[in-house]
């Protein structure tokens, strides 16, 4: 038997963290750690030097080799900032990485390297004659190991005699043909290349890519709108395709790709009627009465499969003949016909379970089955396409929608070899096939079968400060990465949460003292001060399997759920009453499905109590007077508002899509966005009028390059503040090795 030697393999120790380089993995007592890939990068470095100072210029030829492009300066501040995150360290105060003004970086902290063992790796096996006490090395080699170990034996017994000569080398050929298959890794996908086929930057991330073979088809959205755009499958220019809506969302392409299957954008999940267009321009059709949330055309071209409410449906092209496949407890996504019209794919939200898994059933409604069987509450499944005629199937994983409120959850692609094999060796296990730092999602295959678009992007934060009289605009807070914000009643401190990990912070408002307030990512959204200063009040959507609310003290420590845990309960935001006595809450129950409504807990005793009319409502703010409570209505597109004396809900506002509600300090105007507005503006309500104003707008901001401009803080002197989003979402291309 021949034996090669492997690669040693290394583990770096430092604090409670471990790296494997080898597998490229960064966890805390055990417990892995998401850690994107220029950070990754960064860390190794810093690791193999320890002790010794690296430059910046070091780190850009390691990081960002010759023939990179990018924004050196802001892109290794960010790739810090976020390896400092994912260690829990301060670069005031340094454990680990240790800022050298003018010089660089240094690695402080103790270092332990351990060096463990690799089983060595079987080449070749060694067969023996026991009546002629001859030798034959059959080797197992990795592409063609039966047959290269069968041409071997077959010229040994060309000169040998004996029939049992050549049983027992015929047995041995066999032998070792089938320890080959067992031992030996079978030639596996791998990627080629990843290239960047745009360069916009604002594809829309919650879009969709189509493409001919030629030409891929996606939706930009600028200051104008939502446009349709097309570019060839090899990139270069980017040009607009007039459509007939102001704002078009593109589902499918028909097989014979004369026909788009099309429909107005509305915001992300919500419905709208269906048409067909031809490619070549004219006029657009309706498809009957359909209204649909996402369609996707059947592979023969003679239907169209689309979701509705919380079902799967089934129609002809003219919206006749309609036919419910399933219907399910929440609104399935993703559709995806399969290449024989067979069989529909989809993903499933579980709120229970707080995930979202890959499902498969038949256009006859039967036969469903989960396509990735797993552990509950496992890695969020996403959208995916088939390639190779239904040989391979890519999806996306990662992608949490509803912790995207709160945090950027990275996807990934994957592979999944759907060939059937008489001689699998076990359960076909999906391949990774991208790892950050891009974030990949809604793959489409190419015709040829052997590449994939999708849609990639990497957000970067600014926090912007607005004077409400000037409307200047000022960096604050430059390397904290904050967004959703609250100020302290005095105005000197701020609590505040980083995006880009989901951890919860408080500093000064100049950035000084600043503290993690949590001993990891809690994905922290909506944080609010209690009145006395003395507890912040959350929610976390990455502590539990669904949202929840928390308070967790002023100067630190561990979250604790404001709602009983025992009920599955979600919670997307809350706030306190001025007198710190009653907490407003919206609460959602999982287990049984159905519409939020809005319910006051008592501190005191412990009671909860529900506001009728409320249903369907999120987000509920208190006035600062205590008289008003404003929440939104994501479906009806409303702001509303109930007066606490009256007992009364009235709407106060109607917007494209509204959200961030903050009371101005003295309780006499709300403020809101409008993300769905062409220039998010954010618009204040005055009690007294009850007419909607336009504080500002973000025309400049997005005309110049910026992805989207988040409303994050309203300051006590009425100053606005904005996150906005420098990073870019592009059309990309994988080229695959598939076997």
């Amino acid at each position: 038997m021949a034996i090669t030697p492997q690669q040693e393999r290394r583990l770096f120790r430092f604090g409670l963290f471990e790296v494997d380089l080898e597998q490229g993995t960064l966890s805390r007592h055990g417990s892995p750690v998401r850690l994107q890939e220029q950070p990754f990068r960064i860390l190794t470095l810093l690791l193999e030097t320890a002790g010794e100072v690296v430059s910046r210029e070091e780190l850009r030829k390691k990081i960002w080799p010759e023939g990179t492009f990018v924004e050196f300066d802001g892109s290794l501040n960010t790739a810090l900032m976020k390896l400092r995150a994912a260690l829990n360290d301060n670069a005031e105060n340094p454990v680990f990485i240790e800022t050298v003004p003018r010089k660089g970086y240094r690695f402080i902290a103790p270092v332990e390297v351990t060096n463990l063992d690799t089983p060595p790796l079987i080449t070749a096996i060694r067969v023996e004659s026991e009546e002629d006490r001859e030798a034959l090395e059959l080797p197992l080699d990795a592409d063609r190991p039966a047959t290269a170990a069968q041409i071997k034996v077959r010229e040994a017994i060309k000169q040998k005699s004996g029939p049992g000569w050549r049983q027992v080398l015929a047995m041995l050929a066999g032998l070792a043909a089938v320890l080959s298959f067992l031992l030996w890794p079978r030639s596996e996908p791998k990627v080629l290349a990843v290239r960047q086929l745009t360069h916009v930057g604002q594809v829309d991330p919650w879009g969709k890519l189509v493409t001919d073979g030629s030409r891929i088809y996606f939706v930009v959205r600028d200051v104008t709108g939502w446009n349709l755009m097309q570019t060839s499958v090899q990139g270069g220019n980017v040009q607009r395709t007039p459509t007939p809506f102001d704002n078009t969302r593109i589902f499918d392409l028909s097989p014979d790709h004369s026909q788009f299957l099309i429909g107005e954008l509305t915001h992300e999940g919500e419905e709208t009627p269906l048409w067909l267009w031809p490619v070549q321009g004219g006029a657009p059709r309706r498809v009957g009465d359909v209204m649909a949330k996402e369609a996707v055309w059947s592979p023969s071209g003679n239907f169209i499969a689309f979701v509705r409410d919380e079902t799967i449906q089934i129609a002809d092209p003219d919206g006749n003949h309609i036919s419910e496949v399933a219907r399910f407890k929440l609104a399935p996504h993703s559709l995806a016909w399969s290449p024989d019209g067979k069989r529909l794919r989809f993903t499933q939200p579980d709120l229970v379970e707080g995930t979202d898994s890959l499902w498969e059933i038949g256009t006859d409604g039967r036969d469903i089955r989960r396509v990735l069987p797993g552990e509950e509450g496992g890695p969020h499944e996403g959208s995916g396409t088939w390639l190779r005629g239904g040989k391979y199937f890519a999806f996306s994983t990662g992608r949490d929608l509803r912790a995207s409120l709160a945090v950027d959850t990275q996807a990934n692609l994957w592979l999944l070899d759907e060939r059937y094999n008489w001689f699998s060796r076990s359960e076909k296990q999906p391949m990774q096939l991208t790892k950050g730092p891009i974030a990949f999602d809604h793959p489409a295959a190419a015709p040829n079968g052997s590449r994939v678009f999708a849609i990639g992007s990497h957000n970067e934060y600014q926090l912007l400060r607005i004077d409400p009289k000037t409307l200047k605009k000022t960096a604050m807070l430059s390397e904290s990465g904050a967004t959703d914000m609250d100020f302290s009643l005095d105005g000197q401190w701020v609590v505040y949460a980083a995006r880009e990990d989901g951890t919860l912070w408080k500093s000064r408002i100049d950035g000084t003292n600043r503290v993690q307030l949590t001993a990891g990512a809690t994905g922290a959204f909506a944080p609010h001060w209690s009145p006395n200063q003395k507890d912040i009040l959350f929610t976390g959507f990455l502590l539990d399997k669904q949202p929840r609310l928390y308070v967790v003290s002023a100067q630190g420590g561990s979250p604790k759920p404001v709602l009983p845990t025992a009920n599955r309960w979600a919670s997307v935001s809350g706030d306190w009453r001025t007198d710190g006595r009653q907490i407003v809450v919206d609460v959602e129950d999982t287990a049984v499905g159905g519409e939020s409504n809005i319910r006051i807990l008592d501190l005191e005793s412990g009671h909860l109590s529900s506001i009728p009319g409320s249903e369907g409502l999120i987000e509920p703010r208190w006035s600062a007077d205590g008289r008003y409570i404003a929440a939104l209505s994501p479906k009806k597109k409303q702001i509303w508002l109930y007066d606490c004396k009256t007992l009364k809900w009235s709407e106060l506002a109607e917007a494209n899509f509204p959200s961030t509600l903050r009371w101005s300090p003295g309780g006499d105007a709300l403020y809101y966005q409008d993300t769905d507005e062409v220039e998010e503006s954010v618009f204040r309500v005055p009690m007294a009028t009850r007419e909607p104003e336009q504080v500002t707008r973000f025309g400049d901001l997005l005309s110049s390059g910026a992805m989207r401009c988040i409303f994050t803080g309203l300051s006590p002197d009425g100053s606005v503040y904005v996150t906005v989003d420098h990073g870019d979402v592009d059309v990309y291309a994988i080229d695959l090795s598939l076997p």
